[in-house]
């Protein structure tokens, strides 16, 4: 196991004090403005390292990797692609049809992610107007 040194915590702290989905980026932003001194370098090793450790999870868009706390119920995720909001959300169907699939095809299923695009209730009215 990798050594938590005091910039992994921080990253680690950040990103279980909320629900949000984390990109490197903000990582920094949020970190640098609460007074820490980290680079971006470092942000990414440690999330790497953070991942790797099963103490965070990830999504993997088109434009970036998103990060979240591990702790949470198995989830999938739809990306609003007008604003960029990420709402979570599980439904029994949706798991019984992927393991029905990995069955047919007699793939081992060992986790799976599955990401939806479209627009977010509050985009979907504004393009209506």
């Amino acid at each position: 196991m990798q050594r938590l040194t005091a910039q992994r915590q921080a990253i680690l702290d950040l990103i279980n004090a909320s629900n949000r989905h984390w990109d490197a980026d903000e990582v920094v932003r949020a970190l640098v403005d609460a007074g820490a001194s980290i680079g971006i370098a470092t942000v990414y090793r440690g999330l790497a390292a953070l991942e790797t450790q099963g103490l965070i999870d990830s999504i993997q868009l088109a434009d970036k990797k998103r990060y979240e706390r591990a702790d949470k119920a198995h989830h999938d995720h739809m990306i609003c692609t007008s604003c960029g909001l990420i709402e979570e959300f599980s439904h029994d169907t949706i798991e019984e049809l992927q393991l029905a699939a990995a069955a047919k095809k007699g793939f081992r299923l060992t986790g799976h992610q599955l990401v939806m695009f479209g627009y977010c209730s509050q985009c979907a009215k504004e393009l209506k107007a």
